[in-house]
């Protein structure tokens, strides 16, 4: 087998090509600095692009294109964003007759183009459930944790959590990947939990190099786990056994619930290394670590078959 590492990445991130406040350089440089190895700048409906990128190895993290492909429906009370991944050329957005019908046509746009299609906050103003998603033909993942503190990322008065509506997708049978983002708008002056402050959410991909390439293959593979602050040294997925070893910071201290169909509970394991073997009968097993430090990790879905 060939040998592969970790790589820490963000997918989801404006500048002021669409609604954010700083330049895409400024907000290449920030993740730079913070440690992150790829990037996709999601401008709203606008394919961001830096062109001096290939000529400043190092200065920015390897750039993957993306765009928040953004559709507004029913008065402009209605958004339904899906954001494209590795994008060979500018998605136009669908404005279709329903939620359903237009989540399907930009997820198709997203495909034709070359990209992965992820639906993005399903909470936002309450517009997208599980039914739609799992409708949907070509949804490589949909966002469990957005950073952002509007969209409701856990629900509450009656509605489900974003993780919660993943185990619905999942338990219907459709393999669809769980990512965490930043959805970051604001990167000068004030960082508060009032703003879209970026190092929020990340997703950290197992890949064999640091090319997109690579990393779009290990992303559509889901050789990745999603976190919103939880590291983990090393995670081994499988039907037979599902290892995680997390990097705790300081005195941190982990609960890992192993969770299955609907998003029952399977196994609960304290510690900073767990193992669980799945129940053959189930259709699929994940995990949700949770840390003393308030932060979680996600791993993405074992199948039965």
């Amino acid at each position: 087998m060939p040998k592969t590492r970790w790589f820490k990445g963000n997918l989801h991130t404006h500048t002021t090509e669409s609604d954010g406040d700083a330049s895409p350089g400024h907000v290449a440089e920030w993740y730079r600095e913070h440690g992150y190895d790829f990037l996709v700048l999601s401008d709203h409906n606008h394919l961001t692009v830096l062109e001096d990128a290939g000529s400043n190895p190092g200065k920015w993290p390897l750039l993957i294109p993306g765009e928040e492909v953004t559709s507004r429906l029913f008065n402009n009370t209605a958004p339904v964003h899906v954001n494209g991944i590795g994008l060979h050329s500018f998605v136009e957005p669908a404005h279709e007759e329903s939620v359903l019908e237009t989540l399907q046509e930009n997820v198709s746009r997203i495909v034709a183009a070359g990209g992965l299609a992820s639906i993005n906050h399903p909470n936002y103003k309450w517009i997208i459930n599980a039914g739609e998603i799992a409708a949907t033909e070509g949804t490589w993942a949909m966002e469990v944790y957005n950073g952002h503190p509007i969209t409701n990322t856990f629900g509450g008065g009656g509605h489900l959590s974003a993780e919660a509506i993943w185990d619905l997708v999942l338990s219907s049978g459709r393999r669809v990947m769980g990512v965490a983002t930043d959805d970051s708008h604001h990167y000068v002056d004030e960082f508060s939990p009032q703003l879209a402050n970026p190092g929020r959410g990340w997703v950290v991909v197992n890949a064999e190099k640091e090319s997109e390439d690579a990393l779009m293959e290990a992303m559509r593979l889901g050789r990745f786990y999603a976190s919103s602050g939880v590291a983990i040294y090393d995670m081994k997925s499988g039907r037979d056994e599902i290892v995680i070893e997390m990097a705790p910071y300081d005195t941190e201290k982990f609960t890992t619930v192993f969770r299955g169909v609907d998003g029952r509970e399977l196994a609960t394991e304290e510690g900073q290394e767990v193992r669980f073997a799945p129940p053959k009968s189930e259709l699929y097993v994940r995990a949700t670590v949770y840390s003393s430090r308030g932060s979680m990790a996600w791993s993405q879905p074992v199948f039965s078959g």
